[in-house]
């Protein structure tokens, strides 16, 4: 079953970050920042009687005599009576390689409020909400520091297994009796994102307690490649900005690949990156405006009105180039602050802080899309339109990993296709599930309604519904509502027809 909700306005993003998955330099920071603040101003902190709760779980999972490490979760059980689910949620994610700190679960504990949509789904069927952290995220820490010796046991095999694990033998805080175990007691896998994905692995692979999954923008199919992360913006976003973007890179990529080092050096001058050595790094740096495409909410557009306003008075590639230039000055200005663009954006030394500080959170997301995801944003094939340098392709991304981690720390490649056949990708089969995207999300590019999987209509499902929310972003549908957008009717029938 597949609904298009056509003319809703509804919901913000969920789990901070998003998923822009690989953002490396400075250049995504922004996009991160406006995802975060977006949150902000509307959450409700959580009580303090729902969490922080820890709970002991196993560091390696196939050794029965592991050491554990303290997980942290949130629970609100006020809407609970006696035979209600439990509605789980992961959160993780950072980002930015640069980003100023993890953003750790404590600000996801918002979920289990009652302005959340997910309060809302365990309200209506009387359950438990539970948001559990992801290990090496946040203060669920199995090791002292996030080397490669350390992130050994950062995979998705673990996750899962804490997540099974967890819902084997946690006691409830608040609640005076043990809750039954599953399947006396439905566990519902709700997630947005690479949580998404984890809440449609779950369903996948622990059938037997899992009742339940609710995945919103997930990218279940691991992809080595990822130049489809585009072409939505592409297609939807303004046409004068788009036509505008296509004229400047090509433009630029005659010149990065043509033989005068004048040229490029004038070239880079103008956008104010002249001490930047790496053609690469270059063009990395101009994707930073594409990255407000993901960052836009329901109550706010940041690609239209921060960065395609700068093109309404220009004309002409010469007028595009000067534009396009005078944002990416400024970009540098403030995000450099007065520091050698090489030293800020660059990404070829290896001796560089952002390579060798093994205390740096942000290193747990490098370590999975490194060993597993990928998701590397790359331009397209030769022949396709594209919004991205050519000198944006899997080396750029790929080369980074062994700075990271050293290379005999980590396969010559990340194992997407390994990951897609073990957990399924787009040709998993689950039933009781509702899958959510948004429109216009790049990330839908690797969902089960990514236009690329197979068509799943003669497929044997029972209880699966797919919905995709027209010209939505990503993970729109999984935060909150309030009296600025109410959650319609009919999503919420959806979830409980499947579900009850």
């Amino acid at each position: 079953m597949q609904v298009h909700l056509w003319g809703v306005w509804l919901l913000v993003s969920t789990l901070v970050a998003a998923c822009n998955a690989m953002v490396y330099p400075l250049s995504r920071q922004t996009m991160i920042e406006m995802q975060i603040k977006s949150i902000q101003k509307s959450m409700k902190r959580p009580a303090e009687s729902h969490g922080p709760y820890y709970f002991n779980q196993l560091i390696d999972h196939s050794d029965p005599q592991s050491k554990t490490f303290k997980q942290r979760f949130w629970a609100n059980t006020e809407w609970y009576k006696p035979g209600g689910p439990v509605v789980q949620s992961v959160a993780n994610e950072q980002i930015q390689v640069y980003c100023p700190g993890e953003q750790d679960a404590s600000v996801f504990g918002v979920y289990g409020t009652n302005n959340m949509s997910m309060a809302l789904l365990a309200k209506e069927l009387q359950g438990i909400i539970v948001i559990i952290e992801h290990r090496f995220y946040g203060q669920s820490l199995p090791a002292p520091d996030f080397s490669a010796e350390s992130l050994k046991t950062l995979n998705t095999k673990d996750a899962l297994a804490d997540l099974a694990y967890f819902i084997q033998h946690v006691k409830m805080p608040a609640l005076r009796t043990p809750l039954p175990p599953p399947p006396k007691t439905k566990w519902i896998m709700y997630g947005g994102s690479y949580s998404g994905a984890l809440a449609a692995w779950m369903r996948y692979k622990y059938s037997d307690i899992v009742f339940a999954t609710i995945p919103a923008s997930a990218p279940v199919e691991a992809q080595y490649d990822f130049y489809q992360y585009f072409e939505p913006i592409r297609k939807y976003g303004p046409k004068k900005c788009i036509r505008a973007i296509e004229s400047v890179i090509q433009y630029v990529d005659r010149i990065l690949f043509g033989s005068s080092e004048y040229r490029k050096q004038q070239l880079k001058a103008q956008f104010g990156l002249e001490g930047l050595q790496y053609d690469d790094d270059f063009a990395s740096t101009l994707t930073t405006p594409l990255g407000y495409w993901q960052g836009m909410s329901p109550f706010s557009n940041p690609f239209k009105d921060e960065f395609c306003t700068i093109f309404d008075e220009a004309t002409g590639l010469q007028g595009y180039v000067d534009a396009f230039g005078q944002f990416i000055r400024r970009y540098v200005q403030k995000t450099c602050q007065g520091y050698p663009v090489e030293t800020c954006l660059g990404t070829h030394d290896p001796s560089s802080p952002v390579y060798t500080n093994v205390s740096d959170p942000s290193r747990s997301w490098m370590w999975q899309t490194c060993t597993e995801y990928a998701y590397w944003q790359v331009s397209p094939p030769q022949g396709l339109p594209s919004l991205v340098s050519r000198k944006l392709d899997q080396n750029y991304y790929e080369r980074m990993c062994p700075l990271f981690f050293g290379a005999h720390n980590i396969p010559a490649r990340p194992i997407t296709q390994e990951i897609d056949q073990v957990y399924g990708g787009w040709n998993m089969n689950i039933s009781k599930a509702i899958f959510i995207d948004g429109e216009w999300d790049p990330w839908r590019m690797l969902s089960v309604q990514s236009p690329n999987a197979p068509d799943r209509s003669s497929w044997d499902q029972k209880d699966v519904h797919y919905v995709i929310l027209p010209k939505s972003v990503h993970c729109w549908v999984s935060s909150f509502y309030n009296k600025h957008c109410n959650i319609p009717a009919l999503l919420i029938v959806i979830h409980l027809g499947c579900l009850r």
